[in-house]
């Protein structure tokens, strides 16, 4: 990092806590620490008792931010890296290194769908109804199987109040008339309408969620543009049970039913050089039946997941006149999962205090792909293709890409806690655990993992009473090849290249090794410092095949178990309350993630990561929050020889954001994302940073 970029950093932080010093000292200023989160033991547990390291996005700092989308709660947790997802609209997450393909996804316990590959978007998952984020980095539970080798990230939504209300939030801003195609005046725009009622047995949920956009251009000389224009609306509509009424279907149950739509096209050149544009219609409809059941000494969870998912893309060429080389494909993705697990408490042996978690989890997934393509000639086709002449005296080609393919899975997960609390106040915990899966394709294999906690009670000089704990964890991941790896075509030769699923493709495996420790005055401070080490063995990517389409135009890439690698690295956080009206959390992270067997690193993972979040309230009801995130330059093309390699440059971004409670139902809100307008530059194929530059934004939120 620059010393002009580190005295940006340091200056405005200064100003702000001299803004503040008026404030008097808070006596007792509660962190988050007393949060319950549900992830780290599949069950409610207060966040400082968690076995393995768990990081927390609370629902006040997401408020504070005004997502649209998660993305932006995501990119102040330590360790987390956002990269754009090539060719689409959103975002994948790299966590401690591993790209999106191995970060599980969940929201409210249930993995999602993705969208590219075998990566979620998460420009698709809206923020306005998440009460918190919950990340596990790294292979440390037994509890999470396959996709969690890098960790898991868990949304998990708001409860529905106990009275009847609702809350209809909007936002509108712009990213300028310098790069915004549409003439409107606000043309990105975003509604959210909520609503509950209830009744004595239960209680009704309805919801809309809805994005516009627009298309933009970093330069506006160029046909092709960056932005998409279109729109993401998701509806969920729910029933669950009233706490106040008899139980039925245990004492706790919930029902959900979503749809989610996204219609999006955008200017790009054909192969053949000519305008064209890309479209894309994605539905997505899932149905999820939850529900807890509670006895003496055991509490039963149950979850049945059921998700249909269509994909369909068009690449065409404006000039109806040349319908040569247009594309249409579409792709049909399902996913089922069956769970239930038991939390029990076994008593006491010896010193230690015995809890059990343990569950069966069943999972079934299916794709289908078809594409059809209008060509000059017949040639060269599949054996299996339908050809239809066309009056114009073109071909339309139909084909079945990806006949149906299955795939099943039954797990078993165990993890023990045993803790043991000390006459001197310090506690002593540890928490093995297994998990078996079995693999209609790939058969048995066994993930152990191994987690301790140590935490001890500690008085300074001055009488302050603070609490120092350590955590340590090993654990192994595992990742079977879904069948988008295996059997999906993302066909991107609108931009020159396609990319191939392999069927022959091995598991991958990881070793995974966390430690962390942290102080904290369970006040006003919470210091903690962490380190990783993963070792990953047959790691499945994207290579190039140097086969070519098209007379060359467009490289074919085929996903394969080409490395073994390794990322290693630490974090330093700080997240405390200088003042009363002051509350800040900073951080630095180190990655070192390299190829082993090229002793080259791996792409798009920056070395250094600096991230700092500052909320103030001014008044009652008037707050500011400004965030800054700087990313060190890091690879995005590895060459045969280090002197290939090619880098994309350093990212320095700031968010200044504000919100005036008006009255107690109504509250105004903006602020400016990417203040400092840093952008990738068009010209430069190895520039990865973001395409979203600043974007001045306003908002109200309404609740009833």
């Amino acid at each position: 990092m620059s010393v002009r970029n580190l005295f940006i950093l340091s200056c405005i932080a200064q100003a702000l806590v001299g803004a503040a010093q008026a404030a008097e000292r808070t006596p007792s200023s509660p962190l988050y620490l007393d949060a319950v989160v549900v992830t780290a033991n599949r069950g409610a547990t207060p966040l400082a008792d968690t076995p393995v390291r768990t990081l927390l996005m609370d629902s006040d700092s997401i408020e504070k931010l005004h997502s649209r989308d998660i993305r932006d709660a995501l990119r102040m947790l330590p360790g987390i890296q956002l990269r754009e997802i090539h060719g689409k609209t959103g975002e994948e997450i790299y966590l401690q290194g591993f790209n999106g393909d191995r970060v599980l996804i969940l929201v409210d316990g249930l993995p999602v769908s993705a969208t590219t590959g075998s990566t979620v978007d998460t420009s698709q998952l809206s923020a306005l109804d998440v009460e918190q984020i919950e990340v596990i980095p790294g292979a440390a539970s037994a509890l999470y199987g396959s996709a969690a080798m890098g960790g898991v990230i868990n949304i998990v939504t708001r409860k529905t109040p106990n009275t009847s209300g609702g809350r209809i939030a909007m936002q509108a801003g712009t990213f300028g008339n310098e790069r915004e195609l549409s003439n409107a005046t606000l043309p990105q725009r975003h509604i959210f309408a909520a609503g509950h009622y209830v009744t004595e047995l239960v209680k009704w949920t309805a919801s809309l969620d809805r994005r516009d956009s627009s298309e933009f251009d970093l330069d506006l000389n160029s046909y092709t543009s960056n932005g998409f224009n279109g729109d993401k609306t998701q509806i969920k509509l729910g029933v669950e049970s009233n706490p106040q009424a008899s139980p039925f279907f245990g004492n706790s149950w919930q029902l959900d039913a979503e749809n989610y739509d996204e219609n999006l096209k955008n200017r790009r050149l054909t192969a053949a050089g000519n305008k064209g544009r890309l479209e894309e219609t994605l539905t997505r409809q899932r149905l999820s039946f939850t529900g807890d059941i509670e006895g003496e000494q055991t509490r039963w969870s149950y979850a049945l997941l059921h998700e249909v998912q269509s994909d369909d893309t068009a690449q065409l060429n404006d000039d109806a006149s040349i319908p040569a080389g247009n594309l249409w494909r579409s792709t049909d993705y399902s996913q089922q999962k069956a769970m239930l697990q038991a939390n029990k408490r076994l008593g006491n042996l010896g010193r230690y205090a015995l809890e059990a978690t343990s569950g069966i989890e069943i999972f079934s997934e299916s794709i289908e792909q078809k594409k059809s393509e209008i060509k000059l000639t017949d040639e060269g086709v599949a054996s299996d293709a339908f050809i239809t002449v066309l009056p114009s005296g073109y071909y339309l080609i139909n084909t079945q890409e990806v006949a149906p393919e299955t795939r099943s899975s039954g797990e078993l997960f165990a993890q023990l806690v045993a803790t043991r609390f000390t006459p001197s106040g310090a506690t002593l915990e540890w928490s093995p655990g297994a998990r078996l899966q079995v693999d209609s394709d790939f058969g048995p294999y066994v993930a152990p993992a191994l987690a301790a906690r140590q935490s001890w009670p500690l008085t300074l000089a001055s009488g302050s009473a603070w609490e120092l704990q350590t955590r340590e964890s090993l654990g192994v991941g595992y990742r079977v090849p879904n069948l988008k790896n295996r059997y999906y075509v993302f066909d991107h030769s609108i931009n020159g290249y396609k990319v191939l699923g392999d069927p022959d493709l091995s598991p991958e495996s990881s070793r995974s090794v966390q430690l962390s420790a942290s102080l904290t005055d369970n006040q006003d401070w919470n210091i903690e410092v962490s380190a990783f080490y993963n070792r990953i063995y047959d790691l499945i990517e994207a290579a190039s095949s140097g086969e070519y389409e098209d007379g060359g135009s467009v490289a074919i890439y085929r996903y394969t178990n080409y490395a073994n690698a390794m990322t290693k690295g630490y974090e330093i956080a700080v997240h405390n309350r200088l003042y009363r009206s002051l509350k800040q959390r900073l951080s630095y992270s180190y990655l070192d993630a390299q190829d082993l067997d090229t002793d080259q690193p791996l792409i798009n993972r920056a070395a250094h990561h600096i991230k700092g979040f500052w909320s103030w309230q001014i008044q009652h009801n008037w707050d500011i929050t400004l965030t800054g995130e700087y990313q060190g330059g890091y690879y995005s093309y590895i060459g045969e020889t280090a002197d290939d390699n090619e880098q994309s440059p350093d990212i320095l971004r700031w968010d200044i954001k504000s919100g005036f409670q008006l009255t107690n139902d109504v509250r105004l809100f903006g602020g400016v994302n990417n203040l400092t307008d840093n952008v990738r530059v068009t010209s430069n194929a190895y520039d990865r940073r973001p395409s979203e530059g600043r974007f001045p934004y306003i908002g109200m939120d309404f609740r009833f």
